[in-house]
């Protein structure tokens, strides 16, 4: 018994947990990995069938990270870090999940993870210092301390327009995509949306579509992504590179191998700021000293 359950125990007080997160994405599989080795009891509770967060539920067509995937991976194991290799400098959904799922079961993380278990209420009961977590099924669970893992963009939301209900084709929300493949050959299809998430999704779905239309609210500004595949030698020069790439990534004002550049647009020369913007379109992803997000 850790010492947070022996101390509850002499107090009176039941604990069924010492500490509980909410969510097994990438967040809540470190916690997990952490609180274990501080000797803590600990459940996960997952509404999903499976781990990977984003990478879970973020199963559009087209669905990729859009900086170096190099960058993304867990850097506190260097076994794991020597063990998996990117196949592409901007990792397709698939593969993160994959990624993820490795993770889970190389350091046998899903026996503390409870999957379809949303979280309904949570409740801190200041007499006892303890968490009342309520799952939707109505069952009750305390814990000591409680983490929530569930991100900052995690909750969909759909648009209330006039005739959505009365609506009879198939429709679909990119952070709720079925887990089956979609079949768009020859069919009438409609994208609202032209953020990270609608261009990933138009580029594919206009592959197969007998007619694509798409609905911009406001214009915006998008780089090609210059992906590819990761040579055998610069999988080599990645992995031998990890520590300053992490380094790198701990100095950043985002935490990945890019930052915004300091200066104004109008403090530098025309010539100057149209041979940066011409670098920054030719070069992969969002380069170093970029303040452009490049997701197409």
């Amino acid at each position: 018994m850790s010492a947070s359950l022996e101390a509850s125990a002499e107090a009176g007080q039941t604990l069924d947990f010492d500490a509980i997160v909410i969510g097994a994405g990438m967040s809540g599989l470190f916690q997990l990995l952490r609180l274990r080795e501080m000797g803590m009891k600990v459940r996960v509770f997952e509404a999903g069938t499976g781990v990977g967060g984003t990478w879970y539920w973020n199963r559009y067509p087209g669905a990729r990270f859009d900086s170096e995937s190099y960058s993304y991976g867990f850097s506190f194991s260097k076994e794991l870090l020597e063990e998996w290799s990117w196949s592409e400098h901007f990792a397709p959904q698939p593969e993160t999940l994959r990624y993820l799922n490795l993770v889970a079961d190389k350091f046998d993380l899903r026996r503390d993870i409870q999957f379809k278990s949303r979280v309904a209420a949570a409740h801190w009961d200041e007499a006892s210092r303890a968490w009342a977590v309520t799952l939707e099924d109505g069952s009750r669970h305390v814990s000591r301390y409680l983490i929530t893992a569930i991100g900052v963009l995690s909750a969909p939301t759909l648009p209330r327009f006039e005739g959505m209900d009365n609506f009879k084709g198939l429709s679909f929300h990119t952070a709720r995509w079925p887990h089956e493949p979609v079949d768009f050959a020859g069919k009438r299809v409609a994208v609202i949306g032209t953020g990270a998430t609608g261009v990933q999704t138009i580029q594919e779905v206009a592959k197969t579509a007998g007619h694509l239309t798409v609905f911009q609210r406001t214009p915006n500004w998008c780089a090609p992504l210059h992906n590819r595949k990761i040579t055998e030698e610069e999988q080599a020069q990645i992995k031998a590179s990890y520590p300053e790439i992490f380094r790198l990534c701990q100095e950043t004002f985002s935490c990945f191998m890019h930052t915004p550049d300091p200066r104004g647009t109008f403090e530098v020369t025309k010539e100057e700021r149209e041979a940066f913007y011409e670098k920054l379109y030719a070069s992969p992803a969002s380069a170093s000293g970029s303040a452009i997000s490049r997701t197409c």
